[in-house]
């Protein structure tokens, strides 16, 4: 599910005027008040049709609440803030070393201070949710479950590994989407860094 989609149709609901509860939009799109904190959290999307009506009602783009475009429209941008974190190269990240960033990427999520970066991927092993080419922000705040993005240092290796986090058979185990890429079990040679929270195909730098 795309995080970005979640936030800024939260975003987008919190700057109308006068208020808009989830308990007004489910009434008007005719779906319970759950659905909606459902699209708000990321754990469901609402359908195309539902999300261009969506994007009526909050006087914005369906663009913008999907991600390609980065800024934001007047009616949201004075109610919401724009943070950044910073963007690292792996390498630094693997060790958390945030002190000389090579970017900042905007996102709509208050981290505090030290404990989101981003990077770049530049690798095919979780190709459907991280294509090479897109950012990922890792958060050292955001407790990694099963079914979790993770980045995580295997022994001694300089470069982190973006894998899926799963439990079998009482084991936890981080795997890729390519068959190329070996399963990694969590022993004590794997440190997992920290967690994937945001994955933006479109760059949003500053």
């Amino acid at each position: 599910m795309s995080k970005t989609l979640a936030q800024r149709l939260k975003a987008a609901r919190g700057a109308m005027s006068p208020t808009v509860t989830q308990r007004d939009v489910a009434k008007k799109f005719n779906v319970t008040a759950g659905s909606v904190s459902l699209w708000e959290s990321g754990s469901t999307e609402p359908n195309s049709e539902v999300l261009a009506e969506l994007a009526r009602t909050y006087k914005v783009s369906v663009d913008w609440l999907v991600g390609l475009e980065d800024r934001p429209p007047v009616a949201v941008s004075h109610n919401i803030q724009i943070n950044t974190v910073p963007v690292v190269a792996p390498s630094a990240l693997g060790r958390w070393k945030l002190d000389a960033p090579m970017d900042r990427l905007q996102t709509l999520v208050a981290y505090t201070t030290g404990t989101a970066a981003a990077m770049l991927v530049s690798s095919d092993a979780l190709s459907s949710a991280c294509p090479t080419g897109c950012y990922v922000v890792v958060s050292k705040g955001h407790k990694a479950n099963e079914g979790s993005i993770v980045m995580a240092v295997v022994g001694d290796a300089g470069e982190p590994i973006l894998r899926r986090l799963i439990k079998d058979g009482g084991e936890f185990m981080l795997i890729a989407d390519d068959a190329r890429w070996s399963t990694v079990r969590i022993n004590d040679g794997v440190r997992i860094i920290g967690t994937v929270t945001e994955i933006d195909i479109k760059r949003r730098l500053i």
